[in-house]
């Protein structure tokens, strides 16, 4: 058996040839992967401000939040419309919205405390 095998069988490409995987050189082979992995640590985020480590200025800061409105706000701005028509409830108050948590120092998004 032979131990090349042509690039393009039929069209008359003798010179052209590639070689078995298997008899690739080991300086020819691609290089392993580095030992030293990154690893990502998970934030604590609650629903009010707290300290942890920026992961992009890697400064200890006490992180400056911001209440979002979402689907469930909305949803219960309905709720008391329907039931009392005061549907600014759920936008006057912070436990019917999720926590935003940025860095004060670099004022970086650092994730979202959903309730």
């Amino acid at each position: 058996m032979d131990d090349t095998l042509p690039l393009y069988p039929g069209h008359g490409t003798d010179s052209a040839t590639i070689q078995k995987m298997n008899d690739v050189s080991p300086e020819m082979k691609p290089a392993s992967a580095p030992s030293s992995l990154l690893t990502q640590t998970t934030l604590l985020l609650g629903p009010e401000n707290g300290v942890t480590t920026c992961p992009f200025c890697q400064a200890l800061v006490r992180t400056e939040i911001k209440h979002t409105t979402t689907t469930r706000t909305h949803t219960l701005s309905l709720l008391y419309c329907l039931i009392c028509c005061c549907c600014c409830i759920p936008f006057c108050c912070d436990s019917a919205k999720n926590t935003d948590h940025y860095c004060p120092s670099c004022k970086k998004y650092l994730g979202t405390y959903e309730k």
